[in-house]
């Protein structure tokens, strides 16, 4: 089964602002507006990775965190905390991690996952020297919005 995904090439100008995260607003028809981050914390927050997608070949080919829950990360860009490095995500690294933050990053329309092992707590300050185990995540806005709509069309329309 392949799961390539197509950049959808949304103008994020186009959409309402969320006036408390500063993120797109999805509206669909009469329906009132759903903030991204809103959604995505509906679906994501605390929840662990289940599978990885890994990248495919192709030039809009993501790899993918699926949750417990089946909701779908798409992921465009995967970055240890420390030491800052970019890795290729793998479900041995990340099985069983849950979502410890979601951050909205509206001066560059972009949202980022910060995704920890299972006991580790977001608050606490290593105190042993090791590295900090955690893992940020950089979605696609595209695809979120494309799931968003999908999701926000199917309630107007069966």
């Amino acid at each position: 089964m392949s799961y390539a995904f197509r950049k959808h090439d949304y103008n994020l100008n186009n959409f309402e602002r969320c006036p408390q995260h500063g993120c797109v607003m999805m509206q669909v028809q009469d329906l009132p507006p759903v903030c991204l981050i809103e959604w995505l914390l509906e679906n994501a927050a605390e929840r662990t990775v289940r599978d990885v997608i890994p990248r495919e070949q192709g030039e809009y080919n993501l790899p993918a965190v699926i949750l417990d829950n089946g909701f779908m990360l798409p992921v465009e860009q995967a970055i240890r905390v420390r030491p800052a490095a970019p890795m290729e995500l793998t479900l041995e690294e990340v099985a069983g991690w849950y979502v410890a933050d979601l951050l909205s990053m509206p001066d560059k329309d972009a949202v980022a996952v910060e995704l920890l092992p299972p006991g580790a707590v977001v608050d606490e300050v290593p105190r042993t020297g090791h590295e900090d185990p955690g893992v940020l995540l950089q979605l696609s806005v595209d695809i979120l919005l494309y799931l968003l709509f999908d999701q926000e069309i199917r309630k107007v329309e069966p």
